[in-house]
């Protein structure tokens, strides 16, 4: 039994061993073949990629002939379209060549992303010179029309003579050839002209053509009539201002009843007729305002008279014929800088002579209280003169479109304010008013009761006064809770500020320069943001807190405002000339002016700023000199130290020596190497 279980073992071992050596060679004849395909394979790739580069050499090779025959084909086309055009304007077939036209402008805008540069400047070439002579041709064609139809309009005569059907008709056929030949933006020519004037979209051509005959017609009044040429009549401008607006009024509903739908027809959307021919006409009043001024400056009272017509122009343009804010303005005229200047002093002028009239030396009818249903409402005759004054100010430059130059009648009325402040207390300090102040106090001493009483303020809002009562631990805790919800509401204002002033910080200080006196600067663009949202924040902290409460957030701002700034602006930038000017400029006439109302020394607050401003705009030399002094004084001690009396005589009483070096450091006109005070 023993022996045949072992040969049986054997027997399929045996076997197993043979199918095994089988699967073996079986496997190996596998990956023989598997290698003879991936080999095959790999040949057929290559012949592949043989063929796909032939064949893409082919496609490029394809393509290039393409592009050949279509750039000759353009060519062709362009030449075919001037030939064409030639043949029909001299046939005076106007559609026709308004069709053809078309077409060429239909190839400029299918090529404006070509790179071909020459094909589209022949093209460009090509479009400019048959625009010229249709627009020419058109031009006259519409002269005739305009002379039939008797435009421009006289009102009285106009509703008496209605245009007859078939001249309408042949305005509103022209008016459609010349939309219809308009050069396309990607094949325009920049038009050089006056920075005044750039703001000044092209009007389309009906209506360019229309303001034609009003511009020679306003020629011929005001520059014949109003000879000799050179003497400027007080009333010209007004004139001229009134000749406009009764334009406006005669001619705007007609052009939005026959040239309108015209525009319309040809799916432009985006023109607007009656305001096209508003623009066109307040461009002729801002030619006439702008050639004026050089003499209207001269006379003041020429001057201030023609700034008033102006601002009524505009709003009369505004409110009656709804043209809009965004649009190019007589504004533009007023706010040039030597003119903005000359109306800011006019406004003062007129301004302190109203004010010399509303308080007149020992008058009592000035104090007299107006009329007024409100029992508890006093308001006496100069404070409603005065509060006039300051509502016809703001009437005249709430609509100037820059917030730099609202901010500056601003700093007017900030000042104005400030003036009639010193104009009261120059009366209340007279013997008779004093007088009367010490009577009142007397009687309300009197008045009071003999009981201890609690004050609603202290004298300072921060301060923690006891009083011995039962209420002292709660009125500690009130006055705690008054003092972390006035810082709260300072901090909230100051980052508000910070964040308005972020492109102000980045200012090019480094780079700017010297163009005009420091009287004659301007607020900084960019520093705008910003002081509107302090103007208005402390304007409704004001109106909102007790006076006493608002004295200490204000003061608050302040301190803050001069921190940040000093470290954030004057610390992280270097400063050439025009930059320190510009920065002293905003500084002391805009930053401290807004706190001028609420302190007679504002300075106090701002002691960081105005001091790096004297260290950044004293003299190169006196800077070097002063520099040199204080690093050779290092380590210097009593009386020997006189760095400090060196600082003080040019304006700098708080900083360090070594601060004040690091702020002269800041300077560009400084290059020598850096020394560090510790």
């Amino acid at each position: 039994m023993v022996s045949c279980s072992s040969e049986v073992k054997r027997k399929i071992i045996k076997e197993l061993n043979e199918k095994h050596e089988k699967s073996v060679e079986t496997a190996e004849d596998v990956v023989k073949r598997a290698r003879e395909i991936i080999g095959h394979i790999e040949k057929d790739l290559a012949d592949v990629d043989e063929v796909r580069k032939e064949v893409r050499e082919h496609f490029e090779k394809l393509n290039v002939l393409q592009c050949t025959l279509q750039y000759l084909k353009v060519i062709q086309q362009i030449e075919y379209l001037s030939v064409e055009l030639q043949r029909e304007v001299s046939k005076k077939e106007d559609e026709k060549c308004a069709t053809l036209f078309a077409n060429l402008t239909e190839i400029s805008r299918n090529l404006a992303d070509f790179s071909a540069v020459h094909l589209r400047t022949y093209l460009k070439e090509t479009i400019h010179h048959w625009h010229n002579i249709l627009k020419e041709k058109l031009a006259k064609d519409l002269d005739e029309v305009l002379k039939a139809i008797k435009w421009p309009f006289v009102s009285t005569n106009f509703s008496l003579v209605v245009p007859l059907p078939t001249q309408i008709q042949k305005l509103q056929i022209i008016s459609e050839y010349l939309l219809q030949i308009e050069i396309p933006s990607e094949s325009s020519i920049p038009v050089v002209t006056s920075a005044l004037l750039s703001d000044f979209p092209h009007l389309c051509l009906p209506i360019h053509f229309l303001v034609q005959p009003l511009r020679k017609d306003l020629y011929t009044i005001f520059m014949v009539q109003d000879k000799p040429i050179g003497l400027i009549n007080q009333n010209a401008m007004q004139r001229y201002f009134t000749q406009i607006l009764t334009w406006v009024r005669d001619h705007r509903d007609f052009v939005g009843k026959y040239v309108q739908p015209v525009i319309d027809k040809l799916g432009l959307h985006h023109i607007d007729a009656k305001l096209e021919l508003i623009r066109g006409l307040v461009q002729l009043a801002v030619e006439k305002l702008y050639s004026e001024l050089p003499n209207l400056q001269y006379d003041d009272f020429t001057f201030s008279h023609s700034i008033d017509e102006a601002l009524g122009f505009d709003k009369e343009l505004r409110e009656t014929y709804d043209y809009p804010s965004n649009q190019p303005s007589i504004l533009a005229v007023l706010t040039q800088a030597q003119v903005f200047v000359k109306w800011l002093a006019m406004e003062k002028k007129y301004a302190i002579e109203k004010m010399d009239s509303m308080l007149p030396p020992n008058s009592v009818e000035a104090f007299e209280p107006l009329t007024s249903d409100v029992e508890d409402l006093k308001i006496t005759t100069c404070a409603d003169a005065f509060i006039t004054l300051l509502q016809t100010i703001t009437e005249r430059y709430e609509s100037l479109p820059q917030p730099g130059h609202r901010l500056q009648f601003l700093e007017l009325q900030l000042e104005l304010l400030d003036d009639f402040r010193v104009r009261l207390l120059q009366l209340v300090n007279a013997e008779h008013y004093l007088n009367l102040y010490y009577y009142k106090s007397q009687l309300e001493i009197a008045r009071q009761p003999v009981t201890p009483t609690l004050t609603d303020f202290d004298e300072s809002p921060t301060s923690d006064i006891e009083t011995d009562t039962v209420f002292a631990e709660t009125l500690s805790l009130y006055r705690h809770m008054r003092r972390d919800l006035l810082n709260i509401l300072a901090e909230t204002v100051t980052i508000e500020i910070k964040q308005s002033s972020k492109v102000y910080r980045r200012e090019r200080w480094s780079s700017m320069k010297v163009e005009k006196e420091f009287r004659s600067l301007f607020l900084t663009p960019s520093a705008c943001p910003m002081f509107e949202i302090l103007s208005k924040r402390l304007h409704q902290l004001q109106k909102s807190l007790h006076s006493r409460l608002f004295t200490f957030v204000w003061r608050s701002i302040a301190q803050q405002l001069d921190t940040y700034l000093f470290e954030d602006l004057v610390l992280d930038n270097r400063f050439s000339e025009g930059g320190a000017l510009q920065l002293k400029f905003d500084v002391t006439r805009n930053l401290i002016p807004l706190f001028a109302q609420f302190s007679e020394r504002p300075n106090n607050y701002f002691t960081q700023l105005i001091e790096s401003c004297n260290l950044l705009n004293v003299s190169k030399g006196s800077a070097l000199l002063l520099r040199e002094t204080i690093l050779a004084l290092e380590g210097a001690t009593g009386v020997e130290d006189t760095r400090g009396k060196a600082l003080k005589e040019i304006g700098v009483n708080n900083f360090t020596p070594k601060m004040a070096v690091k702020i002269l450091n800041q300077r560009t006109d400084i290059t020598i190497n850096r020394i560090s005070i510790d």
